[in-house]
């Protein structure tokens, strides 16, 4: 059964006759007749009477019509509704970001723009496992460094420069290294996903360094707050030392050379039909990544 075949039927039923739910459709009354006489054949008995002086439906057209009427209008409920909410911003948008650029950046993206749209409901989530983003159902994503998702749209945000850093209390205590071969004579915090260190010197003579930390993580502000405890130098984003280092409880190590950078980016589904709410978030946060 072809059940556009049955919303047909609701319409001529609706609009009283053939030609004038023909009219309200836009299809040629012909065609409309010829898929009523289909949909009759298939279930077996008369839905409407065809006559010259008479239209209206059988006995069985009655009670096909009320058992019917009510679904396809909680159908069109249901469309409009979905339609409103894809208009609207107002829903459900789920987002994930790396820990760390998580409560650095994105969650304050994430309170302000919820105060500017009430209607709006967040589920955020912080995790530093490159998580499905399709089977996690996520709307919108953040990641740091090198990104490659088939079928995202992948925007640069903000780019952070990485720099070695350790407080003033641990270089008492052995040599303020020149080059990054130094770095061997001092102690060292260490991330898990970040074996080496890459460095590049104002004549472009560029050096990877392989840590070998007396601490590992896999959780950035945690080898942030090992460094500030005087455990070791480690090299980090620069954002999350930045008032440290203008404070002077930490201090930035291997002046002549220069460590990479990493880019934050922000993902989003490429879609042509992208939900008011996910468009109006992203805009946000494209302004907002501006003025970093």
């Amino acid at each position: 059964m072809n059940y556009q075949d049955l919303f047909y039927f609701i319409k001529v039923a609706e609009k009283g006759s053939i030609v004038a739910a023909a009219d309200f459709l836009k299809i040629p009354t012909s065609t409309l007749s010829r898929r009523l006489q289909t949909l009759e054949q298939d279930l077996g008995y008369k839905l409407v009477h065809r006559s010259a002086k008479k239209f209206g439906l059988t006995d069985s057209g009655q009670r096909f019509y009320k058992s019917l009427a009510g679904i396809f209008t909680d159908l069109e409920l249901s469309a409009e509704n979905v339609k409103s909410e894809l208009a609207s911003i107002s829903g459900d948008i789920r987002i994930t970001a790396p820990i760390a650029a998580g409560h650095f950046f994105v969650k304050e993206w994430v309170f302000e723009f919820m105060k500017e749209n009430p209607l709006v409901s967040v589920d955020l989530m912080f995790t530093n496992e490159p998580i499905d983003l399709v089977a996690h159902g996520i709307d919108v994503a953040f990641r740091l460094g090198g990104v490659t998702v088939n079928d995202w749209i992948i925007r640069d945000l903000h780019a952070t420069e990485l720099v070695v850093v350790a407080t003033p209390r641990l270089l008492e205590q052995y040599p303020e290294p020149k080059e990054p071969s130094d770095l061997d004579q001092l102690p060292l915090v260490g991330l898990k996903r970040q074996p080496y260190w890459r460095f590049h010197d104002q004549a472009g003579h560029s050096v990877t360094y392989s840590p070998k930390p007396k601490l590992r993580t896999d959780e950035i502000r945690l080898a942030a707050d090992a460094v500030r405890a005087h455990l070791g130098a480690c090299c980090l984003p620069r954002y999350l030392v930045q008032a440290d280092l203008e404070a002077g409880t930490l201090v930035s190590l291997l002046g002549d050379w220069l460590s990479e950078t990493r880019t934050i980016h922000m993902l989003y589904p490429n879609r042509n039909q992208l939900p008011n709410k996910i468009r109006s978030f992203v805009d946000f946060v494209i302004r907002k990544s501006a003025e970093l």
